[in-house]
């Protein structure tokens, strides 16, 4: 073997680093695609962050391989390597921009089909955005059924509710769910008292009229890494879509890998939605937390997240036009 070839203590390291990372990068890559680990602690947080993940690996690979270069006392062995995990990670984080939708104006949205059903979920942080501002949004979209999650359906005033919606709510649980008055009435049938406090199940008074709403604010993973509560959470709200005709809205505190499968119950992601949280970063670095799953009666015409300006709270809203599915060309 020429000199110049032959593995150095220098080249041996840096080749051991870039190994390293590539295998965190396969870890992460199977834990996006098949759910590898999807409630590990601090490993199922990052699963919400491929941004940041790949960006930060990346960084680290090229750091590596500018070493290599930049190293008379480096093999040609060890350029070879760390250049070949830079540009793999480099190909993973273009690939994550090039699937990670831009939010989009409320004003943008086409109006919903004539057979569509039309949810808003958005994370309001109790007062952090006040009634008009909310209210604006719900004028400007016209869905048929909201949930705002962190916010108590008791601490509502008169005028917060729109004119043309029903407010629907659990004492303790911090979801408040609008249901637009030319829907069926509903009735809460379920809510999670497990002390998770994960949200509460709407059902119509006449069975079948219209799907049942699974509205949901679970808790957030602690920065020590605990699940516990949240991993409970979405295990109540694969409970109550147990029915075929169910949808789950609102602020997960999850991503699609979190769930067996992508699947909770019946219930699955009902499109990609761009990153609603943090509101304060771009989107590419941010977490897609807040959802909505629907069941195998209903399939997704359109989804968004909505870029509105001025928030005050820190979650970007989300809004879903959902549509009967179709079975071998019948409506279900």
């Amino acid at each position: 073997m020429p000199e110049k070839d032959r593995p150095t203590r220098r080249g041996t390291f840096l080749i051991a680093c870039a190994a390293a990372l590539g295998v965190i990068a396969l870890v992460y890559i199977s834990g996006l695609q098949v759910g590898f680990g999807a409630r590990w602690g601090l490993f199922s947080g990052a699963l919400a962050f491929p941004g940041i993940v790949f960006a930060g690996l990346l960084a680290a690979s090229l750091v590596l391989s500018a070493v290599a270069v930049a190293s008379g006392r480096a093999s040609r062995s060890a350029r070879i390597v760390t250049g070949s995990v830079s540009a793999g990670l480099l190909a993973a984080m273009v690939v994550t921009l090039a699937v990670t939708p831009a939010p989009v104006p409320p004003e943008s949205l086409p109006a919903r089909s004539a057979d569509a059903l039309r949810l808003l979920a958005w994370n309001v942080q109790q007062t952090a955005e006040s009634p008009d501002a909310r209210n604006r949004l719900i004028e400007t979209l016209e869905p048929d059924v909201v949930v705002f999650s962190e916010l108590y359906e008791g601490n509502l005033q008169s005028g917060d509710v729109p004119a043309g919606y029903v407010s629907y709510g659990v004492r303790g649980i911090a979801v408040t769910v609008l249901v637009a008055d030319d829907l069926p009435p509903y009735r809460v049938s379920a809510a999670d008292d497990s002390g998770a406090t994960s949200g509460f199940v709407l059902t119509a008074e006449t069975d079948g009229a219209a799907p049942e709403i699974v509205a949901v604010h679970l808790v957030r993973p602690g920065i020590d890494g605990d699940t516990t509560l949240r991993d409970r959470g979405l295990d109540w709200i694969a409970e109550q879509c147990a029915s075929p005709d169910a949808i789950a809205a609102g602020d997960f505190n999850a991503v699609a890998p979190n769930m067996p499968r992508g699947r909770l119950g019946f219930c699955r992601s009902a499109a990609v939605f761009a990153p609603s949280w943090p509101a304060s970063i771009p989107p590419l670095f941010g977490a897609a937390i807040d959802n909505v799953l629907v069941s195998e009666r209903w399939d997704a015409e359109r989804v968004a997240t909505l870029d509105v300006p001025g928030l005050r709270t820190d979650h970007r809203p989300i809004v879903a036009d959902v549509v009967p599915a179709l079975i071998e060309g019948a409506a279900r």
